[in-house]
């Protein structure tokens, strides 16, 4: 049913402060109502929508479906005893709001992801697959390039128990798992296929968010990103490196409340037909890294979201 990852929102105590991150990451920002929301140029969806309240936490996450999935869920909701209710938030997003079994809020839609219409990155050569014949990856202008994200890819979300929330986005929500690390990490992806993960769980004492993360062009987006949060004086925390679960390169940097966010590029896509396909259950050290610049630095696992 559940088909894709369309937005968060995040109450934050300065939203002033999420602008000048965010926009230096790469995102656009307009005022709605009170809120703060982001956008990935060239592309008109919201990605993360910013609240203001007395602490950071990730207050929702909404997900996109479609008509048939939005019947499928309303029985399963029912059966499961999960109540829908009125949003519980100022800005009302549409579709269903419900609570997953950990209180965390969880906001379905009826639609589909809006894809971007910034330019195709370069083709990328490699051994015996000569895309890019007789054209120029890099110039003197790429020195000037700058990271625009094309989309928010996935999230990590905090949680006290990895199985039970594994049990309800799959048996409830109709997600699949694509890799797991046991009781300590998984990584689900949506029903139709698609992109390896668009949400996954890892486990702490209490609810919370771990990471966003944002697909870039290439590789020099990346490091072009994270190499310009850090000169502004934004904590370096893992990278660059490259995933084992989901197979993409990464780099990430905190935000101004200890959560994380992400660039990514070049991730693992798992097709509907899902039969070749064997999820790995390996230790969290396994799925983290194929390979990084370094190692991560302390508290990259930590929840730093301050429980009710």
């Amino acid at each position: 049913m559940i088909r894709s990852l369309l937005h968060v929102g995040m109450t934050v105590p300065d939203l002033e402060a999420g602008r000048s991150f965010y926009q230096l990451f790469g995102l656009e920002s307009h005022a709605s109502g009170s809120d703060l929301v982001f956008r990935c140029a060239n592309r008109e969806q919201d990605q993360i929508r910013l609240m203001e309240g007395p602490k950071k936490r990730l207050s929702y996450i909404s997900l996109g479906t479609d008509d048939v999935g939005m019947l499928t869920l309303k029985t399963r909701l029912e059966r499961a005893g999960v109540r829908i209710t009125e949003t519980p938030f100022r800005a009302d997003s549409g579709g269903i709001w419900f609570q997953d079994p950990h209180g965390d809020w969880v906001n379905v839609q009826v639609e589909q992801v809006i894809s971007s219409t910034m330019p195709a990155p370069p083709e990328v050569n490699s051994p015996g697959q000569y895309r890019r014949i007789g054209t120029r990856a890099c110039s003197v202008e790429s020195m000037q390039k700058r990271a625009r994200p094309r989309r928010l890819g996935h999230l990590i979300k905090f949680t006290p128990d990895v199985d039970r929330s594994v049990a309800f986005y799959t048996e409830v929500l109709g997600m699949k798992v694509s890799d797991r690390a046991h009781d300590i990490l998984a990584f689900l992806r949506g029903s139709s296929g698609g992109d390896h993960h668009i949400l996954a769980f890892a486990k702490s004492t209490h609810t919370g968010l771990h990471h966003l993360s944002f697909e870039v062009g290439d590789i020099d987006e990346i490091e072009i990103g994270a190499q310009t949060l850090i000169r502004a004086g934004y904590e370096d925390v893992f990278g660059l490196g490259r995933h084992v679960g989901g197979s993409n390169y990464f780099h990430y940097i905190r935000d101004p409340w200890n959560s994380l966010v992400e660039y990514f590029w070049d991730i693992d896509i798992i097709p509907e037909d899902d039969s070749a396909w064997i999820p790995l259950n390996v230790s969290p050290e396994e799925l983290t890294a194929v390979w990084a610049a370094k190692p991560a630095a302390p508290g990259f696992e930590l929840n730093f979201e301050l429980p009710d």
